[in-house]
This record gives structure tokens, sequence and C-alpha cells, in this order.
């Protein structure tokens, strides 16, 4: 561990070491707010918080979570951060940064030496500043002289001042401070993140209004804070959701909201603007006071949800005059944090909200969560871990992971689906509701289950490719069909994409994402029921029906069940359930899966088990401890594998139970 002289060391700047862990000084004043120049943040905001490539994160951070965004970056990004101008510039940074770590620990550095922690140096004052001076010249050669010696405080100024002269209507600057992504990388970064994080769509009503708002839940047990991420005049961009996939690894509910939604051209919010300038102009109609009192409120509706420990951050970027200011509330304290939009603003912000965000979680109410675990507790959960992927691995009856080979497991199958095109009436006139069917083996009758994707759609996040794609979910399919059941899975983008398309018309995984939040819940209901009724039509329909979906989907089969007449089964694979109007006509067997590292969905599902009891519906429901969301795709973090083996022998069971198919459980 290094351990530096407090005023010497700022996290993320070129006089700190990659690895240095910034220790708390408790003599250390706690400020309000601060400037972000050559002065140290607040003890507050760098305890318990370790620099890595220049980011500050927050020790505590699950190793699930950073598996994962690391994987997705580096799989859909190229792998290296996108304040550098090239991958070949930061590896020319690494390789030199790494070599000084050497140097600081062993005078016998070589580049290929592995990286691992150092034990605390004792150097003399001498080779520290030896040590600081090759760091800063190791920066410069890679940053390529973006900052001279000695011009550090003027580039700095000059920065300052440059972005300072932002207009409204005018873009962020094309030099971000570092962590934060470029305008152009947005949709790469928002595509890369929604594998791991399934984001909702939703509608927040304030008063006779309703905001709309984009919102992404982290993968942690118990309850967490709220984080709603603004950008002064610039409204609901892909770059501010952009920034909100970064939030949301602090540990946050992030929430970016549509503040212009029901002002634009027919009804429309951000997006039906014909330019920035037009969206700024909204924005000085609707004034600072109202657009205040919608942030306020989309944030206190949201630290109101179950999930919240109602602790909340408003992060607004201010452009025109560089500067981001940080609204930090909790039961404790009200405050705003003011950071110039320099370097290292970024990382000091995520700093604070690690900050905000340290105390420990609350456990869900009526739900398994786990106590902090010891080292023995820990070794069991792997060896369950470890287990059930083993089980799944031999099981060709259970569904592959991400990871496991979906699309291997659909092309040997026995069973060949087919696209098929099912004509369906909208609110906007008729369209061709494309689907996935798959039949069973043989001649004898089956139920109908109607499979729906999340809500990244068919493809889950993955680049959508014209004629192929939604692997995952036709694996899932194709298990359903092994289990004696006709599956229909209808694509719910179907006529959304460019020149009336599908999912796989569109250019970016977050394009099919963002076009299916903008198609009505009632229209979704209707194009699934026309899925169900076409398949109920084939030759083998036993005239059963049941339903099941995720995330998104999950949500909708609650909804079939009480809007679409003759549903005799559903499953919801982490949905969230409907309100207490919905929920009351609801006339079939519910079946509902959730994971406790689901902070936004958990506690509703378990909360769901007296009303349905109230209300005289059968209803079953599995909370599993460790457990993510989107759990039966990503079976490699946690205890997912776990749950992915018990939910879907319960799922299986449970329709055959329901929809008269046969009893017995198929494995080829």
């Amino acid at each position: 561990m290094f351990v530096g002289n407090r005023s010497q060391f700022l996290p993320g700047s070129p006089l700190t070491p990659p690895a240095a862990r910034i220790e708390r000084d408790p003599a250390a004043p706690v400020l309000d707010s601060w400037e972000l120049s050559h002065r140290t943040p607040p003890s507050s905001m760098r305890s318990g918080h370790e620099v890595r490539g220049f980011r500050c994160q927050p020790t505590s951070l699950r190793p699930v979570q950073q598996a994962a965004q690391n994987e997705h970056l580096e799989k859909k990004v190229g792998g290296y951060p996108l304040a550098f101008r090239s991958k070949k510039q930061f590896a020319s940074l690494r390789k030199s940064l790494g070599c000084i770590r050497g140097h600081l620990a062993s005078p016998n550095c070589t580049s290929n030496e592995p990286r691992r922690r150092r034990p605390p140096v004792t150097n003399s004052r001498p080779v520290k500043i030896g040590a600081a001076a090759i760091v800063g010249t190791a920066l410069l050669l890679a940053i390529g002289g973006r900052f001279l010696p000695g011009e550090h405080g003027s580039a700095l100024a000059a920065e300052k001042s440059a972005a300072g002269s932002v207009k409204i209507g005018v873009s962020a600057p094309a030099v971000m401070p570092l962590g934060l992504p470029s305008e152009d990388a947005a949709k790469e970064v928002l595509s890369a993140a929604l594998p791991r994080h399934h984001p909702q769509w939703l509608e927040v009503p304030i008063g006779a209004t309703k905001i709309r708002a984009f919102v992404i839940y982290p993968d942690l047990a118990g309850t967490v804070p709220v984080a709603v991420v603004t950008a002064r005049n610039q409204g609901m961009s892909d770059w501010v959701r952009a920034v909100g996939t970064e939030v949301v690894n602090e540990g946050y509910i992030t929430v970016v909201p549509d503040l212009l939604s029901g002002l634009g051209p027919n009804g429309g919010g951000t997006d039906s603007f014909a330019s920035r300038e037009a969206i700024a102009t909204a924005f000085g109609r609707l004034g600072s006071a109202e657009v205040e009192r919608r942030t306020q409120a989309v944030r206190d509706y949201f630290a109101r949800q179950p999930g919240s420990n109602g602790k909340s951050a408003v992060l607004d970027f201010n452009w025109s005059e560089s500067r981001l200011d940080a609204a930090i509330s909790s039961p404790t304290e009200q405050r705003v944090v003011k950071f110039d939009l320099t370097e290292h603003a970024w990382h000091n912000t995520l700093a604070l909200l690690a900050n905000l965000a340290e105390s420990p979680a609350t456990p869900q109410g009526n739900s398994a969560a786990p106590q902090p675990k010891d080292d023995a507790a820990s070794a069991a959960s792997a060896v369950r871990q470890r287990d059930a992927a083993q089980e799944i691995a031999k099981r060709p009856d259970m569904v592959p992971g991400h990871f496991g080979g979906p699309m291997k497991a659909v092309d040997e199958s026995p069973r060949h689906g087919e696209w098929v095109d099912i004509p369906a009436n909208t609110a906007k006139g008729a369209l061709k509701l494309h689907s996935w069917l798959v039949q069973p083996l043989g001649n004898e009758k089956a139920a109908v289950v109607v499979l729906i994707h999340p809500g990244p759609g068919m493809d889950i996040g993955e680049a959508p490719h014209k004629g192929e794609g939604a692997d995952w979910m036709r694996a899932v399919a194709d298990r359903l069909a092994l289990q004696g059941f006709i599956v229909i899975m209808p694509d719910l983008s179907s006529g959304l994409g460019p020149n009336g398309g599908n999912f796989d018309s569109f250019k970016y995984a977050d394009d099919v994402a963002k076009a299916l939040g903008t198609r009505p819940v009632p229209e979704k209901i209707e194009l699934l029921k026309a899925a169900r009724d076409y398949a109920l039509k084939l030759p083998r329909a036993n005239g059963k029906s049941g339903i099941t979906g995720f995330c998104n989907g999950g949500g909708f089969a609650w909804e079939s069940a009480a809007e679409i007449p003759g549903i005799n089964a559903a499953v919801s694979f982490y949905g969230a359930p409907p309100d207490l109007a919905t929920m009351a006509k609801i006339q079939a067997p519910v079946l509902a899966f959730a994971g406790d590292d689901d902070p936004g969905l958990a506690p509703k599902v378990a909360a769901a088990a007296p009303d349905m009891q109230r209300l005289g519906k059968t209803f079953e429901v599995k909370i599993y401890p460790n457990v993510t969301h989107a759990f039966l795709e990503h079976q490699t973090l946690g205890e997912n594998a776990v749950a992915a083996l018990d939910s879907w022998t319960r799922a299986i069971a449970f329709f055959k139970r329901y929809l008269n198919a046969q009893t017995s459980t198929r494995t080829n």
C-alpha cells in the first residue's frame, strides 16, 4: 500500500501512483465546497478509495460488478478509457506507469513484471520527488504534450475558460474531463452497458404531467441511494444517459429524466426537437424554477421507492459555466458541492458519490438477504455456485448462460424454429409482428407459451445484425419446446426500426431499447395477444396458453395475466408486479422469481405476495440470496447459477401443472 503526503497526491492526478490508496486523515477538515485544481479533496471524500487507472473506485464495489463492467467495456469500446485518444496512447501510459510503480518498490523493474500491490515504501524525500518527476514525464509523453512543464495551471485555466464560453444550445466540449465519455462514444457506451444493466423507461407522475425517465439499477442487496443526472439545456441526450451507466456502478439507482417531457412537438420530449438550439429555447421557456421543481420531484419519487435508502444526489452538468453541481441530500445533511469541470472533476465526483453510498445496505424486507459473509460462508457460496454451474453444463434441458454457447444450442437442436410475420393492428395502424416460432418434436397436441424478451430487446444488448441474432432468446425458446410446448416469441420492436424494420434493422443495441421504450404498454399487450392468438390457431395447439418473460418482459407476463383473456399460467423472471388495480384483474396462477441483489425489483416482488394473497390469487414467489438481476442469462455472477438451475426447474413444472402438457421432464 502506498501512502503519500496528503497535500501532494490527488486521486487521479499525475502525482498519484496507480496503486495508491489514499488514507483518511482524521484531522482533515470536511469542506462543503472545494476547487479542483491542486487541492486535496476533503478526507470524507478520500476514505476507502483506490486509484485504478486514474479513476477513483470504491473498494467496496462488488467484484461481480467490476468484472462485468470491465468485460463489456473491453469488448464493446476497445478496452481502454474513453478519455484517451487511442488504445496505443493508453497502452503507452500504462506501460510507463507499470515500470514506475515497480521502480518505487524495486530498482530492478521490467515492463513485463506482473502488476501486484506493493508493500508500503519509505523512500526519502529526494526519491519521492524523483519518482514524482518520472510519473509527470510519463504522462507528458503519453498525453502528447497536452500539458507543458510549468504551464499546468495556465492549461487548466484555459480549459476552464473554453468550457465557460459554451453557449446555450452548444454541445459539451470535445475534450471531456477524464473518465467521461465523448459525445461520439455515447451510443457505444450505452450499448456496452445493456447486457449488464437492463434499463427501464418509466413515466414519473408529477401532478398532471408525466416525466419520462431512463432508470438503471445496481446489482446490490438491500437499499441504496438515488442519483439523478441532468445536463443544463441539453435534456435527455444519449451522452447524459451514457454518464448514467457510470454512476450506477457506484451503487446508485440512477435516473436520467427527460425534463422536456410533453413540451416538444406533438407532445414529445427531447428527441422531438429539431436541434440543440430548439432544446435550449424550450428550457428557456420552461424556466429555471420549473426545471428545478421537475428535477426535485423526480428525485423525491425514486427516493421513496422500496429499494431506496432515502439518500440522493442530483448531478447537473452546466457546460456554459464549466461547472458540475452535486446536490447531496440525506436525513442528516443537505449540501451542494460545486466542481469546476477540469481534468479530474469526474473522478472526484465519483469519490463523493461513493462516500455517500458507503454505509452498509439494509436487507430487503421479506427476503432472504445474506448477512456479510465470513470466509467459510464465502467458500460455501462458491461451492454452491460451482456445483450448480457444473450441473447446468451437463443438462441439455437447461437454458445456457450468455457465455454458455446459446448459438450452438440452437444450431445443434433437432427442433428447427422459423421466423414468421404475424398480421397485427395497433393504434398507429397495421404491422407485421416479426416472431420466432418453434414447435416440439412429434405430432401430439401441445400448449402454447408466449416468450417475451427483456427491455433491451431480442438481442439483449448485442449488436444487431440483419437477418440474425436473438441467440440467447432463441435458446430459451428451444428449451421450452423441448419440454413439449409450442413457443411463439414476438419482437415487440417490430415496425419501429429504420424504414419500418425490426430489431435487426437498428444500428446500435441502445437504439432498440430506446425504441421499445416509446411503444405504449397497451400496444405491447395487443401485440402479445396477437402472437398468442396466432399460435393457438396452429393445428397442434391444445387450446391452453401460458406466458413468460424476463426483466421488462417479466413485467409484461404479470400484465398479460390480467389483460389477455384465456392466459392459463404466467411465469415472471425478475419482472415488476403491476399496480393493485391491474393485479386485481389477474385470472391465472403466477410464479415470480427475483434475485436479492436487485434493489429496484426484489422489494416489489416480495411485497406482491401479501397483495396477491389478499386478492385471493394463486401466487408463488422465490427470491434468491446473492443473486443479481438477469440471473438466468448471466449465470457466472454471485450465486446466479444456483438460481438459474432452481428457477428453470420450477418454471417448467409450473407450466406443466397448469397447461396440461406432458408431466414428465424431458432431457433431450
